[in-house]
């Protein structure tokens, strides 16, 4: 007797592979938006009143809007391996953002880049990598065909022309025929444009000389916070109305630092509203060049925003959520994740617990193409939840990170684990171990772990088999 669960899954590929076929000559495209420092409430859609994200929301309600999406790592190149591999960082070996000798992500490894291309797709990477620093760990080594504005570095020199000067790790190249005042996320969308423009024919006819697989990797909305200054100015009024003129509301944590308890950065607010508009001119040239209909769009992004750290006021809020980027708590890896294929895949919200390494098999499954489950070892299809169906590999799914380092925000090592409504913090140090329901506790600021010790016992040995096996 074939499982009922197993029954759906095949039909869902059968009518999803039928559509594709009798609707396009095609394979489908695949389009990737994967923003830096991206908060889960960032965006309109998540319950941002202070930043204005009509494009993005427009995509979560044409898509599915994963309401409990987690970053693999909470800092950035660890989860950007994690999307490449579709393997828990530290299984690659980097477990902390890549700064001077630290380990880039190792050639054998066969990335996402390398499936899609393998697949006959024209493969492009423009932006932020941030998984090596020398040239022969570079994206175009990895299975992307085309590679633009790709620094050395974690960040932007500059958001504003000329990108940086001199060879600085930091400085953003590619990018010529910019004049004093234009700004980097629009030249990365220019990039990104461009590629697309490459890939197809016959603009409005939707033809193609082959299908493209592109991973727009937006700087933004990392530091320097950056923006042009009509939109800042736009945002210093509204903050004004909405704040009035005191200091932001700080929240003091863990190891006497501070975190940002409300959004209300006009600079902040207009990179965002930049960003926004940048994904809306992408979404809407695919529109016009009719291929829309044939491109899976992904948005999402690294880890929680920057929202706690050490003596400085940080950038943005993640509340109702709990701290920021570079911490283990909700704020530091909830995050965006809308996946998106316009008449192909019904507009929903999902509770469904989901992480980044799922991304991986889920591009490929939603593409016909063959899954590689020697290679993304954690993750795991979502196909089953972007056609209403939970599926028995995510119901009971606990996720589990680990973060051993100290950072500049303050953050000591940490692991943690969530289960089910069940979310345990285990700092590497003297702290006390802390145990949250985030179903009565979304901001986990009620420690409940001397009250179930059963429940941390377990937690803690399935966190530890984990780590054992994952090392």
């Amino acid at each position: 007797m074939i499982p009922r669960s197993f029954q759906t899954r095949i039909l869902s590929i059968l009518l999803l592979l039928g559509s594709a076929l009798s609707a396009q000559a095609t394979a489908p495209n695949v389009l990737i938006f994967f923003i830096d420092d991206l908060g889960w409430t960032d965006i309109g859609v998540n319950g941002s009143s202070f930043h204005e994200t009509p494009h993005i929301d427009a995509l979560a309600a044409e898509g599915v809007n994963f309401k409990r999406s987690y970053a693999a790592n909470p800092v950035c190149s660890p989860t950007r391996a994690a999307l490449m591999t579709g393997k828990a960082p530290q299984r690659v070996g980097i477990t902390q953002w890549i700064s001077g000798d630290s380990p880039s992500l190792d050639l054998s490894e066969f990335t996402i880049g390398e499936a899609f291309q393998e697949a006959g797709y024209r493969t492009g990477y423009i932006g932020k990598w941030h998984l090596g620093k020398t040239d022969a760990v570079q994206p175009k080594y990895q299975g992307f065909a085309y590679t633009a504005a790709v620094n050395r570095a974690g960040q932007p020199a500059s958001f504003f022309y000329p990108f940086g000067k001199g060879r600085r790790p930091s400085n953003v190249p590619d990018l010529k025929g910019y004049k004093p005042g234009d700004y980097l996320t629009d030249a990365l969308t220019d990039k990104a444009i461009e590629f697309i423009d490459q890939s197809s024919t016959a603009v409005g006819a939707g033809s193609q000389d082959q299908p493209f697989f592109l991973c727009l990797s937006h700087y933004a909305v990392h530091t320097p916070i950056q923006a042009p200054e009509p939109l800042v100015k736009k945002y210093e009024a509204k903050q004004r109305v909405m704040l009035g003129e005191g200091a932001p509301q700080m929240i003091e944590e863990k190891y006497n630092t501070l975190a940002r308890g409300q959004q209300g950065d006009p600079a902040y607010a207009a990179m965002m509203e930049n960003l926004d508009w940048n994904i809306g001119r992408v979404i809407e040239h695919l529109e016009a060049k009719g291929l829309l209909e044939n491109t899976i769009i992904l948005f999402t992004s690294d880890n929680g925003g920057l929202a706690h750290r050490k003596r400085m006021v940080s950038p943005t809020s993640n509340a109702p959520l709990r701290s920021g980027k570079a911490w283990t708590y909700e704020g530091g890896i909830r995050i965006p994740t809308i996946i998106s294929w316009q008449g192909h895949i019904q507009p929903a919200t999902s509770e469904a617990k989901i992480i980044t390494m799922d991304m991986y098999p889920t591009l490929l499954e939603l593409a016909g193409l063959p899954l590689q489950p020697e290679q993304h070892l954690d993750g795991q299809s979502l196909l089953p939840l972007l056609h209403g169906e939970l599926g028995e590999a995510t119901e009971d799914r606990a996720l589990m990170w680990t973060y051993p380092h100290v950072h500049g925000s303050g953050h000591q090592p940490s692991d943690a684990i969530l289960s089910g409504d069940w979310k345990l913090i285990r700092f590497q140090s003297d702290e006390p171990t802390e145990l949250y329901n985030l179903a009565n506790d979304l901001g986990e600021q009620t420690n409940l772990a001397k009250q179930y010790p059963e429940k941390v016992k377990a937690l803690e040995k399935a966190l530890d088999r984990w780590l054992e096996t994952t090392r």
